[in-house]
């Protein structure tokens, strides 16, 4: 018995000397590559800032065809998808009635004329009579009177003659504007409602649009809208053509955003020449908006920039720990020096980086500042520079760097990861029930 309980107590020791002594080897392992470092040297180059959306086709004039006339339809020489001009014939309606009503508005103008004709020269002989005295008063009058009822009946039979006309004129539709048939709603034969007098609207018949031009409406998140503006310029690729770019501009920015499953939007309007007419109604096309465009400017990567608080919460201080950082000062910290103003205190720091002094972070600029760190004749130190626009590669360098500066573009330190990943398990643990915090 005790020749079996031995070996197993050995076993049992080599396991717990193995699981003891594992992790320092770890540790030791991960602190050789604790921190991982590269580079980038500050160049002259072009940069431009994109904001990509999508968006659907629509003309920019869209014309809905309704008769001002009633009755069937015994032309109807188009089709979806025709062009055509201003002026050309879309369809024609039984004119039978209303040529009718024409020619009857024309007789009574006729009427009315030789009417009015007699009743003049009937009232110029009362009046002679009446000179003479041979006729009353009252009988010269009902001369008068019967001249100008002729001519208001010569009027009221202008106008029935006008109308007349008119109606017989909108037995014939034409087209109001040069454009494309996007739809046909009715057939040849078919009889449709007055668009004038019917409750309903009147029937319609074709739907034309203008397509020389078109209009796209994307939707921008409320995080690019800041830096469209009107009149930019964008490049728009329908899918139906994945190698073709149409150039746009932006037309119209909404002031109203939306909201969708708690992301808010706004609608930006492009107008984009479509003189060839490739683009059709209703197709899918991605926008790319140019919301800005410089040529032969310095440039540093967008990885190299951070803040005095990050560098300074990389450097194992920050501002609520100025107490702290002024006891560890003895042991290696440096206070940034200068004059008045808020200082930076770079406390130890990532491996190999030198801290630096006689450097004020200045809190006023006319462009957003930013913090990098420069490598020269083998030192690192932090410096301030001032950035123009940049998108997710690269920003622009307006002061601070010179071309041929050596920037570090990646600080990778295993120790404040640690820490970041501790604190959010520590933030997550708050937020369940029953683990808020107490003694307060």
């Amino acid at each position: 018995m005790k020749k079996i309980i031995i070996p197993s107590l050995i076993i049992v020791i080599a396991v717990a000397i193995l699981i003891i002594f594992k992790p320092f080897g770890k540790s030791q392992d991960a602190a050789s590559e604790a921190t991982k470092i590269s580079i980038a040297v500050i160049k002259r180059g072009d940069l431009t800032i994109t904001v990509n959306s999508t968006g659907v086709v629509e003309p920019i004039l869209t014309v809905e065809l309704k008769s001002k006339a009633s009755g069937e339809i015994i032309e109807l020489p188009i089709e979806e998808g025709d062009r055509v001009t201003k002026g050309q014939l879309i369809a024609r309606l039984d004119a039978t009635t209303a040529r009718n009503d024409f020619d009857q508005a024309e007789a009574d103008l006729k009427v009315a004329e030789k009417s009015l004709t007699q009743s003049s020269k009937e009232a110029e002989r009362q009046k002679q009579l009446f000179d003479q005295t041979l006729i009353s008063e009252l009988d010269y009058e009902n001369a008068l009177l019967a001249k100008e009822t002729a001519n208001s009946n010569l009027v009221r039979a202008k106008t029935n003659l006008d109308n007349a006309r008119d109606r017989l004129s909108q037995t014939i539709i034409k087209a109001p504007i040069d454009g494309i048939v996007l739809a046909k709603s009715v057939e040849k034969g078919q009889i449709i409602a007055s668009g004038i007098s019917a409750v309903s609207g009147g029937t319609t018949i074709a739907v034309l649009a203008d397509m020389s031009r078109v209009y796209i409406r994307a939707s921008v998140d409320e995080v690019d809208i800041g830096q469209i503006e009107v009149d930019q310029k964008d490049t728009v690729i329908a899918e139906s053509y994945p190698d073709r770019e149409f150039k746009g501009q932006v037309s119209r920015i909404h002031p109203q955003a939306k909201v969708q499953q708690n992301v808010t939007t706004f609608d930006v309007t492009t107008v984009v020449d479509n003189s060839e007419g490739l683009l059709k109604a209703g197709m899918n096309a991605n926008v790319e908006i140019i919301a800005g465009h410089k040529e032969n400017i310095l440039l540093v990567p967008r990885e190299a920039l951070t803040d005095a608080k990050t560098m300074m919460r990389m450097a194992g201080g920050g501002a609520s720990n100025s107490n702290r950082g002024s006891e560890r000062s003895s042991s290696g910290g440096q206070p940034m020096s200068g004059g008045p103003g808020p200082q930076v205190m770079i406390v130890g720091g990532p491996p190999g980086v030198m801290p630096a002094a006689n450097r004020q972070v200045e809190t006023q600029k006319s462009s957003p500042t930013k913090m990098v760190i420069t490598v020269k004749n083998g030192e690192q130190e932090p410096l301030q520079i001032e950035i123009g626009i940049s998108n997710f590669e690269q920003a622009e360098v307006i002061s601070g760097l010179s071309e041929g500066d050596t920037v570090l573009t990646t600080i990778t330190s295993k120790a404040l990861q640690d820490r970041e990943k501790f604190m959010e398990r520590m933030r997550s643990w708050n937020q369940l029930p029953g683990m808020e915090r107490r003694g307060r």
